[in-house]
């Protein structure tokens, strides 16, 4: 009877994932945006080819749900991504990046940028995309603002990445789910708890090569 049961809820999520495109989209993302940042938890390059194309669906599936600081932040994260590939994969005269730690220094100016940066953000999404003040408005645009900062250190593979991106995904969770995008809210949950494991797997690396 369970195996019934289990059976009919499979099907049942199949069609209503079939039946509705949107959602099929936005599952289709989940899945292969999952399967990315496990890769790069393990520093795997596969994680920087396959980013490529999850961003650009990434532009149609959050303008549906009115997301633009996710919109424009995955634009112009596809050339910080091509800039990452090149630093992960290395050349015949640099070696691919290793797992390093970001000075104190660095990282309290760029995260003052990000602040000023969210804050103007902010600013342009209630006035010329009528978005009133709410969770999903502020998470929208701390996702956006902080996540320029998450990629930076992404590409040089700083320690402190996966910290700033821990942050980035439960707010980014609260706005998708204010919006009714819960699959993307549960996404990021998801994305968060690799968060965790690729900050273990990370600085496992950087002790190791210390040593």
């Amino acid at each position: 009877m369970i195996t019934d049961q289990l059976l009919t809820a499979i099907i049942g999520a199949g069609k209503w994932l079939i039946y509705d495109q949107q959602r099929l989209l936005e599952f289709s993302v989940v899945v292969a945006s999952i399967f990315a940042h496990f890769l790069e938890a393990r520093q795997s390059i596969w994680s920087k080819i396959l980013a490529f194309p999850i961003a650009f669906t990434n532009i149609y599936v959050y303008s549906v749900r009115r997301l633009y600081g996710k919109v424009t932040y995955s634009i112009i994260f596809i050339f910080f991504n091509l800039y990452a590939y090149l630093r992960w994969k290395g050349t015949i005269y640099r070696k691919p990046v290793e797992v390093s730690r970001t000075s104190y220094k660095i990282l309290l100016f760029i995260a003052g940028i990000s602040m000023l940066g969210g804050i103007g953000w902010s600013f342009i999404a209630g006035k010329y995309f009528n978005n009133a003040l709410s969770i999903s408005m502020y998470g929208d645009a701390y996702y956006f603002s902080f996540g320029f900062m998450d990629k930076w250190l992404m590409a040089h593979k700083k320690l402190e990445r996966w910290v700033i991106a821990l942050f980035r995904y439960i707010a980014f969770s609260l706005a998708c789910y204010q919006t009714g995008a819960i699959m993307l809210s549960m996404h990021y949950l998801v994305l968060s708890c690799i968060g965790v494991y690729g900050q273990i797997k990370w600085y496992v690396s950087y002790k190791g090569m210390k040593v």
